[in-house]
């Protein structure tokens, strides 16, 4: 019965709309949230899908601008099938080359050194400067 007043005082319905009102926003913060996460993952996915269009049309054009180094070293009086092989060398010596160079950076080691060593000097300054 002592709580009665209390119950009816403005005071507790403010405080509960207020907090109604709290719960509400953030649910729509929620909702608003979600939208547009889906609305940039959208984007993101047709962007990937321009990149990977603009790939395979750069495949389509690195093809022909080959076949028109095989035709251009045939210009010069050596017979086609010459002509392709020696394209071919040069295009394998790329690729060992490039395969070589990613294999050498791939044995790099993924931990952060420098990052942890900073690190442990920062741990190291800060111990001197506490005792």
């Amino acid at each position: 019965m002592t709580h009665d007043p209390l119950r009816n005082s403005t005071l507790t319905r403010t405080v509960s709309d207020v907090v109604a009102d709290l719960a509400d926003l953030f649910q729509k913060e929620l909702r608003l949230a979600k939208a547009e996460l889906s609305a940039k993952l959208a984007t993101k996915v047709q962007a990937g899908v321009w990149m990977a269009a603009a790939a395979v049309l750069g495949l389509v054009a690195a093809l022909l601008v080959v076949q028109a180094l095989v035709f251009a070293i045939a210009s010069f009086g050596i017979p086609l099938h010459w002509s392709c092989l020696i394209v071919a060398a040069v295009l394998a010596a790329g690729a060992a080359f490039a395969f070589l160079r990613g294999r050498a950076d791939a044995r790099e080691e993924l931990m952060p050194t420098r990052t942890l060593a900073q690190i442990r000097a920062d741990i190291a300054t800060t111990k001197e400067q506490l005792t």
